[in-house]
């Protein structure tokens, strides 16, 4: 176990059904610490492990999160929220994409953190520390072409990271966290189809992810806009 903390943290993930949040998840509850994790029911696996605990919900749906928090903190706030759940679109110009396919992507990717905050920020402001955790992208400090929607969405978790955190208390931090450069998952393998096997995998990834996220942004109480090292940066 690669870390400086000395005791296991308590540890809520959102999308951990596959990509990123799966392996994060698993990554940290091989470390030792506790996770609680949500997928959407219909991608749910068939039978919930100890250890990450798995939930059925959509960040999308502001009383499923509160249901996910309420039943994650029964014995105490959590140490760390990271919000991972994110879809993205199409690969096309912004006047070819559907109004409804805007509205899904920041309903998932912006609202979702919002709904998100509001389910698990009260028990860690009542406890006094924590740290909340945005997963955002390079495509929400630097746009590319066709990702109109999801650009838009990572640009939006950029400030609202940044007002998040000028809004805690002292004990509380706040971190949009880029994954750093590209992880080969579905999502990268959607808008670059013929490029993404040469990103680093998700699994190798999250190594290094674990680590960054307990040792240096919870143990080191960072906050802002931050970068996963890892060797494919």
């Amino acid at each position: 176990m690669n870390t400086t903390t000395q005791r296991p943290l308590r540890i809520a993930i959102t999308g951990v059904s596959r990509g990123l949040g799966l392996a994060l998840s698993q990554a940290l509850a091989a470390r030792g610490h506790q996770v609680f994790g949500c997928q959407l029911s219909a991608e749910a696996a068939p039978a919930a492990q100890a250890n990450p605990a798995l939930f059925s919900a959509s960040v999308a749906v502001p009383e499923d999160m509160r249901r996910f928090a309420e039943a994650a903190c029964r014995e105490g706030a959590m140490d760390i929220v990271v919000c991972n759940a994110g879809v993205i679109n199409a690969r096309k110009p912004a006047w070819e994409i559907s109004q409804e396919e805007w509205a899904q992507v920041m309903e998932v990717n912006v609202l979702g953190v919002v709904n998100t905050l509001h389910a698990f920020l009260p028990a860690m402001l009542d406890r006094g520390q924590g740290l909340f955790v945005a997963i955002s992208s390079g495509w929400g400090r630097s746009p590319s072409w066709g990702l109109g929607p999801y650009c838009a969405s990572k640009f939006a978790v950029e400030g609202l990271i940044g007002s998040l955190s000028a809004d805690l208390p002292e004990g509380l931090h706040a971190v949009a966290l880029d994954p750093g450069n590209g992880v080969n998952t579905k999502m990268l393998a959607q808008c670059l189809p013929d490029d993404h096997a040469q990103y680093i995998a998700p699994g190798l990834w999250a190594e290094h992810a674990a680590d960054y996220i307990v040792d240096q942004l919870h143990g080191q109480k960072l906050s802002g806009s931050r970068t996963v090292p890892h060797p494919g940066c």
